[in-house]
């Protein structure tokens, strides 16, 4: 339990940068955690002050992250545990009914060989148009439709992120409560060109490799216009409900 000198303001994780590109223009900067393994920053807007992390792809950055947050962090004298921390972002819709845009509250997060961590569903959140049921992480990103819906139908998952079964492991280990809020970019119909896979593998793009796929390809300016634009929309959707949640947080 945190002690009386603790700072125990929420925290929230995003793996990318334009997971958090409407979060970060709504919360202004307070403080910068030059010596973090991660992009760390203090958020906060009217009173509501939020720990924001953007960690990487994938779990090996996630766990680097979290360890450093959950066991390293102090605000000059004070260490610090959230009293709630948040897994947030994109996730690949995995059933029909989930679409570009629409939200999914984890009831439990589950891995590929079936070790399962439960997730709390935030009281500002009670009542709202969000689907809510399991959701799966995966090692590498699923991007043949196929896959998608087997993986949907195997372990009875609504979607599909690459990180927060590590976050909802870590915080189980240290005791700290977990919410998993995910917005769908990509349906399970829409598949990815291995090109664009390989683009985004590391969650940033390079601009030589970049250039070096669309002079071979150069079809896939139209997929990547389209990533683009879904990536945007689920972005913005994602705003307003993470707001209510690190508010009552």
């Amino acid at each position: 339990m945190p002690t009386e000198n603790t700072l125990s303001v929420p925290c929230v994780v995003f793996a990318l940068r334009r997971e958090a590109l409407y979060f970060r223009r709504t919360y202004p900067l307070q403080q910068c955690f030059p010596d973090a393994p991660c992009h760390a920053e203090l958020r906060g807007v009217q009173g509501t002050d939020v720990l924001m992390l953007e960690t990487g792809v994938g779990a090996a950055a996630m766990a680097t992250a979290l360890r450093w947050c959950l066991s390293s962090l102090r605000f000059g004298e004070r260490p610090y545990r959230p009293r709630l921390l948040v897994s947030a972002g994109f996730s690949g819709a995995l059933q029909p009914q989930q679409h570009v845009g629409d939200l999914v509250l984890a009831t439990e997060v589950i891995d590929l060989q079936g070790h399962r961590w439960p997730a709390i569903c935030p009281s500002a959140l009670a009542g709202c148009n969000i689907a809510t049921g399991r959701l799966l992480t995966a090692p590498e990103l699923v991007s043949d439709p196929q896959q998608k819906q087997r993986l949907g139908r195997q372990y009875e998952a609504l979607a599909v992120d690459m990180e927060s079964a590590v976050a909802a492991r870590l915080c189980r280990q240290h005791h700290v409560p977990f919410a998993c809020l995910r917005v769908i970019s990509d349906d399970c119909y829409t598949a990815l060109s291995p090109q664009v896979v390989a683009l985004l593998h590391r969650g940033s793009i390079s601009i030589a490799l970049l250039a070096t796929q669309l002079l071979r390809r150069p079809k896939l300016i139209g997929e990547l216009g389209r990533l683009a634009r879904q990536t945007r929309h689920a972005a913005q959707k994602l705003l307003a409900p993470l707001s209510a949640v690190v508010r009552d947080g």
